[in-house]
């Protein structure tokens, strides 16, 4: 197992530091998943994608418009989905956002 943060430390998922538009971070990487902080600048689009294993996404904070399966959805702070493999899925941050995505290896 290679881990990208110390097992058994607290995380602390606000920590964006201080770019201006902070890249998406890999927080955990172990044999079965991958952890990623995406942090999302209001107004700040990811065009149509998907993943090739089930991914679930989850709303830390602000807020984001998921689209994904014929649907858009508003994402606060507290809400999470699923995503199966091949799943084609976009995102428009509202507000300045944090998103959790876990992806599975």
């Amino acid at each position: 197992m290679s881990e990208t943060m110390t097992a058994g430390k607290l995380i602390d998922l606000h920590d964006i530091g201080t770019d201006a538009e902070p890249k998406p971070k890999l927080l955990i990487k172990t044999e079965p998943m991958n952890v990623m902080r995406l942090v999302l600048p209001a107004g700040k689009a990811i065009p149509e994608h998907k993943a090739a294993k089930d991914i679930t996404v989850q709303c830390v904070a602000g807020k984001v418009d998921f689209t994904a399966m014929g649907e858009t959805m508003t994402m606060t702070p507290g809400k999470m989905l699923f995503l199966p493999p091949g799943e084609l899925h976009s995102l428009t941050a509202i507000e300045d956002s944090i998103m959790l995505v876990t992806k599975a290896n």
